[in-house]
């Protein structure tokens, strides 16, 4: 079983130092779009990616400074969004961090499919990005199924925990032979179920940290999670969705 999870926007180099940082797998893809990157200039990148003056100029900066080396700080220390906030793996003992090697996977529009103890730099890129890099005009068209590839190479018993976004590089490839479960967390309000998008961000932080403290490799067992007010309904649930109300 693998859990896959969204990166966030906003990141921060890691203070500690962690030591046998691995290489992302899609290295060689990621190296060309940096490259893509560094040939704008601060007003095709704020076009390109939708952002203001200051944060491309920070940005520009940023991929000039981007290296393909072991030196940078592990993927899952380097995002601050809210879903890695309450995953926690700052407080991840030895053994965690060895089954979190193995069982969780960021996906990212820079570096395609990312182990959690990949070495990666601050960067700013959404996989929603409309970027010409060869013959593509787009990120989704750019990786195609190699993110997909690079998971199912792995293990394909998937635990989807990602946006919608990041989970339209894999869903269109997906075939019988896998098994994809999407977990959904819903708040009832006067009888009505709807997803809040701050909440549910913060509930699959919980899930990935339930996920590796209690070394769950198994599917069923995601149905014992009951975290942040959340328990599963089984009655709303099927073999492809996962619900958790509160």
């Amino acid at each position: 079983m693998i859990a896959i999870i969204s990166p966030s926007l906003t990141m921060e180099e890691c203070s500690d130092n962690y030591t046998n940082l691995t290489i992302p797998f899609q290295v060689d893809m990621a190296k060309k779009i940096v490259s893509r990157i560094n040939e704008l200039n601060i007003q095709d990148m704020k076009s390109i990616m939708n952002i203001n003056e200051k944060l491309a100029t920070i940005n520009k900066l940023r991929y000039k400074k981007i290296k393909f080396d072991n030196n940078g700080s592990p993927a899952i220390l380097s995002y601050t969004g809210t879903v890695y906030k309450n995953i926690n793996a700052s407080i991840f003992d030895l053994d965690e961090i060895e089954f979190c090697k193995k069982h969780v996977r960021i996906l990212s529009g820079l570096y395609g499919i990312l182990k959690p103890y990949d070495s990666i730099y601050e960067y700013r890129l959404e996989l929603k990005t409309k970027i010409d890099i060869e013959d593509s005009n787009n990120l989704y068209d750019y990786f195609g199924n190699s993110i997909y590839k690079c998971l199912i190479s792995e293990d394909r018993e998937i635990v989807n925990l990602c946006s919608g976004e990041y989970s339209k590089a894999i869903i269109p490839y997906l075939t019988n032979e896998d098994k994809f479960i999407t977990c959904s967390f819903k708040i009832n309000k006067n009888g009505v179920l709807k997803t809040f998008a701050t909440d549910a961000k913060d509930t699959r932080g919980r899930m990935i940290n339930f996920i590796v403290k209690n070394k769950i490799n198994n599917v069923e067992l995601l149905k014992n999670f009951n975290e942040n007010g959340y328990v599963f309904r089984e009655e709303l649930s099927n073999d492809s969705e996962y619900v958790f109300v509160k």
